[in-house]
């Protein structure tokens, strides 16, 4: 059985799974509302004024490590077919606090005191914030992964139902049927 992070960070997949990573940050940060929100628009700001693209940078280098903290709910998804929407669901608090101890210990070591204090104003909201992103997670492994049974058409990473037709597992973008 294959595990999360090699299926996700395989050259030809791993541009594709930052890209749709960095969308459902953005759209998670944009969803949060309240104070929450406010700070997390705010770090949110912070990152990109630093350097244009950081966002996706940082996807892709928590890739790895987020992807072995959620191997083991795949796993479980492969083995007993429950769907891994379910499973992060049922499992959110524990998921979102392994993707955050990977957050905490990154941001603990870094020397820019402008993202550490930007990240550290954000930490105590985060949580609500990764927990309420475990569909999107769910949809973004199932439209880069494969799932118990592979599906011909997978749902796009938005979690909506619809095939993503502009990323395949490595192939070139489907092409709608002709009528």
């Amino acid at each position: 059985m294959a595990h999360l992070p090699a299926l996700l960070t395989r050259p030809e997949v791993r541009p594709a799974v930052v890209a749709d990573a960095t969308a459902l940050v953005e759209r998670q940060v944009r969803a949060t509302g309240g104070v929450p929100g406010m700070a997390l628009r705010s770090a949110h700001r912070v990152l990109a004024s630093v350097r244009p693209g950081m966002v996706a940078a940082a996807v892709d280098g928590f890739l790895e490590p987020f992807a072995r903290q959620l191997d083991p709910y795949y796993q479980e998804h492969l083995a007993r077919g429950v769907p891994l929407a379910d499973l992060l669901v049922a499992e959110r608090a524990g998921m979102a606090e392994a993707l955050l101890a990977i957050t905490d210990e990154r941001a603990g070591r870094s020397t820019n005191r402008t993202l550490r204090a930007a990240y550290q104003r954000v930490r105590g909201f985060a949580r609500p914030s990764v927990e309420a992103a475990a569909p999107g997670i769910a949809a973004l492994i199932a439209a880069h992964a494969p799932g118990p049974s592979e599906p011909t058409q997978r749902s796009g990473p938005s979690g909506d139902g619809e095939p993503d037709r502009t990323r395949g597992r490595g192939g070139p973008p489907a092409q709608p049927a002709a009528s």
